[in-house]
């Protein structure tokens, strides 16, 4: 039988379910870094805050989870679950700005929250998870190589990143980003004796990393450079023993999609983030 088990803090809900949310770790990212955030100092967000476990029987099958002003946020889970969920968070919130997850439980929840307390939704952003299932070459590698990016690359990286943010709309994906991952070692450039594409992990993990920009200024476009760093980082990651490997991208970039597609992604994950606007 499906039932909402609330926990009374961060804490308590990743001694729970942090393994379970570890096996899919890149999948339920934004559940774990909510999650951790808030282990370490709830004091940063407003109160209260909502850690709930979605179980059938001793078995965990979902997550909800609230740092205000953040909206709910919800992993994948049964849709009949639903209904005990809105009624949980319902207790919790009068209002919510809105849900953030996996885009059928979002929109169901959407939906039966909706229903009860009245008022308007709307669709923020659309995020499309690939994960990398073969190792395909790519038809064309063009000159040159895949690097590390290294700080005398960081002028290039603020310029890139803020165009890659202008042309995608992902605003928080900007310059400053980019500088920040190449001191983390996970920005990388294609060097055809000068920068010529630029792609970003975001996330990484013991053994998944989440790559989430890739930006190729219009002069070079069209010469392969997108699709040879793809397929090139995607190689180094599981040279380097990692057993997953992720594009985070919006729907709408049919582009990069297809370069994916190409090169041995399949989607896993639609996720979708949905404002809400009271009667």
């Amino acid at each position: 039988m499906i039932q909402i088990c609330l926990h009374p803090d961060a804490r308590a809900f990743l001694a729970r379910c942090e393994p379970w949310l570890k096996r899919t770790e890149i999948e339920h990212s934004m559940a774990l870094q909510s999650a951790h955030s808030a282990s370490y100092g709830d004091w940063q967000f407003q109160k209260p805050l909502y850690w709930a476990t979605v179980e059938d029987g001793t078995q965990i099958v979902g997550c909800a989870f609230r740092t205000p002003p953040h909206r709910l946020g919800i992993t994948a889970l049964p849709l009949t679950a639903i209904p005990a969920l809105v009624e949980s968070v319902g207790a919790v919130y009068r209002t919510l700005p809105g849900v953030a997850g996996p885009e059928a439980p979002a929109a169901a929840f959407t939906a039966a929250w909706l229903e009860q307390r009245g008022g308007t939704s709307s669709v923020k952003a659309r995020q499309q998870l690939l994960e990398h299932r073969a190792l395909l070459p790519a038809a064309r590698v063009p000159p040159g190589a895949l690097r590390p990016a290294t700080v005398a690359d960081g002028n290039l990286a603020l310029q890139w990143g803020a165009a890659f943010a202008r042309e995608s709309t992902l605003s928080a994906l900007d310059g400053p980003v980019c500088v920040r991952l190449i001191a983390a070692g996970r920005l990388y450039v294609w060097d055809d004796g000068a920068p010529r594409c630029m792609i970003g992990v975001l996330r990484e993990t013991n053994d998944a990393a989440a790559v989430g920009i890739l930006y190729t200024p219009p002069p070079f476009r069209e010469r392969g450079y997108a699709t040879a760093s793809i397929a090139a980082l995607s190689r180094q990651l599981l040279e380097r023993g990692m057993s997953r490997s992720y594009f985070c991208l919006d729907p709408a970039d049919a582009a990069t999609y297809s370069i994916c597609v190409r090169l041995g992604y399949g989607v896993v994950q639609n996720t979708v983030d949905i404002d809400y606007d009271p009667a």
